[in-house]
């Protein structure tokens, strides 16, 4: 955990003050965590990784992303869970189906969970999280909306007010990264009310 100055604060996973040593890759590839726990009961087809028992794809999400990286400010506390590749498929709204099929059904995505620790309402919006790729350039979040009617009670996908000493999951699909490509950090922007400066959290994998 890392406390540091209002306008940017960063955390790295290999830095043990953050986060435990994670061995292997930086964000974690699973097999299709959009697939509903009941059909996944069966023995995986060979070849494949077996599957996962969480009756929720943000649950299998926590499960087999890997060490989580955790921020905390004066005015929140926020972790990024993983930024695991996951099957989007079902998990966009119906008129989406077709652009994921024409660009890919599977994206990296960032799940944060976010506590409001401030006497003020807290704004989370996905337009400001960016990530850095493994080639250094900057990728923005996809613009494909997912259905949160897929993701667990209480997960929001694109805005969230957080009340005063409440918290809230985000999930955040990141757009098509070019073959070969990981995503090695993730920035976000805390736009925060009244004269506060914006806050810049900015995770290292």
């Amino acid at each position: 955990m890392t406390r540091l100055g209002d306008r940017g604060v960063n955390t790295d996973r290999n830095d043990h003050r953050t986060a435990p040593q994670q061995d292997g890759a930086s964000s974690v590839a699973w097999r299709d965590l959009s697939t509903k726990s009941d059909r996944d009961a069966a023995v995986p087809p060979t070849g494949q990784a077996t599957a996962v028992r969480e009756p929720t794809v943000t649950g299998r999400i926590r499960s087999h992303s890997g060490a989580s990286l955790t921020i905390e400010t004066d005015a929140l506390t926020a972790t990024l869970v993983g930024v695991p590749t996951v099957s989007i498929a079902d998990l966009v709204y119906s008129h989406h189906r077709d652009a994921v099929a024409t660009s890919g059904a599977v994206r990296h995505c960032a799940m944060f969970d976010v506590e409001n620790t401030s006497d003020n309402r807290l704004h989370w919006l996905s337009r400001r999280t960016a990530f850095i790729g493994t080639d250094g350039y900057t990728y923005d979040r996809a613009h494909i909306a997912l259905n949160s009617a897929e993701l667990a009670p209480g997960c929001h996908t694109n805005h969230v007010a957080i009340e005063p000493r409440c918290s809230a999951r985000v999930i955040t699909p990141v757009e098509q990264l070019p073959e070969g490509v990981d995503v090695a950090k993730v920035v976000h922007t805390v736009a925060l009310n009244g004269a506060a400066p914006d806050q810049r959290l900015t995770y290292t994998l």
